[in-house]
């Protein structure tokens, strides 16, 4: 395979895997069925707008819900393969590049600043 084909089989890949990334977010405004209304994004896990605060220990829905929009945003990778329910260090350190990207402090915990960053961009 020469060198075009083998750029363009990596962009290919690349592109897939981010909208694949990114079909398992929704946007706009959940109804009252649905919970409390959400603006912005949102991956499912946790419908409450804002969400509570997570950090290192955490657990459950809205652990899940944290993980899968910093993956969105922040392109890292953390080592686990799915949202998994347990904030632990690669969740801490995505937080904190998070964070000093978008000029908020740099705690490792995702608290109402970092919540309304995640959602809303």
């Amino acid at each position: 395979m020469n060198l075009l084909m083998r750029k363009s089989a990596a962009t290919a890949t690349i592109v897939a895997s981010l909208l694949i990334g990114a079909a398992a977010l929704t946007t706009g405004t959940a109804s009252a069925a649905d919970g409390p209304d959400i603006q912005g994004l949102s991956c499912g896990f946790d419908h409450r707008n804002p969400p509570p605060t997570v950090q290192a220990g955490s657990t459950g829905n809205t652990v899940k819900e944290a993980q899968c929009l910093l993956r969105f945003w922040t392109g890292l990778q953390l080592t686990e393969e799915e949202p998994e329910g347990v904030f632990g260090p690669d969740a801490t350190s995505a937080t904190e590049f998070f964070q000093g990207e978008r000029g908020l402090p740099t705690t490792g915990v995702v608290d109402a600043r970092t919540w309304a960053e995640l959602r809303h961009g």
